[in-house]
């Protein structure tokens, strides 16, 4: 079992490493990737909706209005719509930031040089038993 000989911190920083990773995989497998212009066009809809709510809601108070009851499921539409493309966008945007899915013409650089990487996994492990007595 994995989590037999790990303290809590260890065990938790591993299954977030985990959870990228088939994260990753799991989206990758799905979306190949996503284009510039896709993203931009999605959070155009989101803009269109949310104005299409917005004004479906104004004409609520319209007095010359008969049918208040399509109107309010007109607006209560829009609003779910909109609401699942802002959830969308905002998912996506966090998957290209966090390389889950891949984004043509963006720059992605790794916080740290493999050198840098290398020297901070050997002070872990080199570190690690102190941690360890520390929690």
């Amino acid at each position: 079992m994995l989590g037999r000989s790990l303290n809590p911190s260890r065990f938790v920083a591993l299954l977030e490493e985990f959870r990228q990773k088939i994260t990753h995989e799991r989206i990758s497998s799905r979306i190949s990737e996503i284009k510039q212009e896709e993203l931009i066009a999605l959070v155009k809809l989101e803009a269109e909706v949310k104005a299409r709510y917005l004004v479906s809601v104004l004409e609520l108070i319209d007095p010359k209005m008969t049918d208040l009851p399509h109107h309010v499921d007109e607006a209560r539409h829009y609003r779910k719509m909109f609401e699942e493309i802002e959830h969308a966008v905002k998912n996506l945007v966090k998957g290209v930031v966090a390389k889950e899915i891949p984004m043509p013409g963006l720059v992605s650089e790794t916080e740290f040089s493999a050198e840098v990487e290398r020297a901070i996994e050997a002070y872990i492990q080199v570190n690690q038993e102190e941690w360890d007595h520390l929690e």
